[in-house]
């Protein structure tokens, strides 16, 4: 979906779906390239020419955000990200106001001064703590420490308003990265989608940086585009328990290994499934 024509279709077609029951959404967050400085020479290739500060992603971003916030009307967003594991707990943020967690290196100094204000809300991180215990899934608040990492305040600040008009609670995954427990992460919280709450898992379909043409659709070898066609034809499985079924099958893909060396950018889409 790397073409404008090609993603506002989908769009348009999701829009007339029933809105009544909120989406649990699998996000392409990108990298840190996508708010590299302009005046800056750009690195990796094929990366930046999809996930660059010019790129469709980028530009697929920006009509994103508008289009949920208009679309579901959501209350608040719970997000997921690639970027945070927790071993015995899941962990859910519950701040007043969310502070940022710059965990890239190697960038120009501007990439450290980027800003997105949002509040958390304490009721909806009570409440997915709730739920996952329900669930028998064992997690906790935090009230201070680690910020939202880049997984989720480098898209959102292309997505939404700064200062966010909903609040935002960042929630971990566990670093089992197995998919049957994020498909209970899942399942546990899809009660959220009927409050009025949106779910956004952020992770990649393909995250290696040894095959960095991997990431572009023009280059890619088709060993990876196979992968990619298993993942949408296993998520647009009607059945849920079907669709699970598929999804785990996913990672005995043969290109499953040369897509994610590890596994934490692909389980997020577990959770969302769930």
């Amino acid at each position: 979906m790397s073409t404008p024509s090609a993603w506002q279709s989908n769009l348009s077609a999701l829009a007339k779906a029933d809105t009544s029951k909120l989406p649990a959404i699998f996000l392409a967050h990108g990298s840190p390239l996508l708010l590299y400085p302009e005046n800056q020479p750009l690195r990796f290739g094929s990366l930046t020419s999809i996930g660059g500060p010019k790129g469709p992603h980028q530009q697929f971003l920006r009509e994103f955000g508008p289009f949920l916030l208009k679309t579901y009307q959501p209350k608040a967003i719970v997000v997921f990200s690639a970027h945070w594991e927790t071993d015995k707990e899941i962990e859910v943020m519950d701040y007043e106001n969310n502070h940022l967690l710059y965990d890239y290196y190697g960038f120009p100094d501007e990439m450290y001064k980027i800003t997105f204000e949002s509040k958390g809300s304490h009721t909806v991180a009570q409440r997915v703590v709730e739920l996952l215990q329900k669930s028998n899934i064992p997690a906790k608040t935090i009230t201070k420490g680690r910020g939202l990492d880049h997984g989720v305040f480098i898209p959102f600040k292309l997505m939404f308003p700064s200062p966010s008009p909903i609040p935002i609670i960042e929630v971990s995954i566990s670093s089992t990265l197995l998919p049957s427990h994020h498909i209970a992460i899942g399942k546990a919280l899809a009660p959220l989608r009927s409050e009025q709450i949106l779910i956004i898992s952020g992770g990649l379909s393909i995250h290696t940086f040894k095959e960095v043409d991997a990431w572009d659709p023009q280059k890619s070898p088709e060993g990876f585009k196979d992968f990619e066609r298993q993942i949408v034809k296993s998520v647009d499985e009607s059945d849920g328990g079907e669709r699970n079924r598929k999804l785990e099958e996913v990672v005995k893909h043969p290109y499953f290994r040369r897509a994610h060396p590890r596994e934490e950018h692909f389980v997020p889409i577990y959770v969302a499934a769930g």
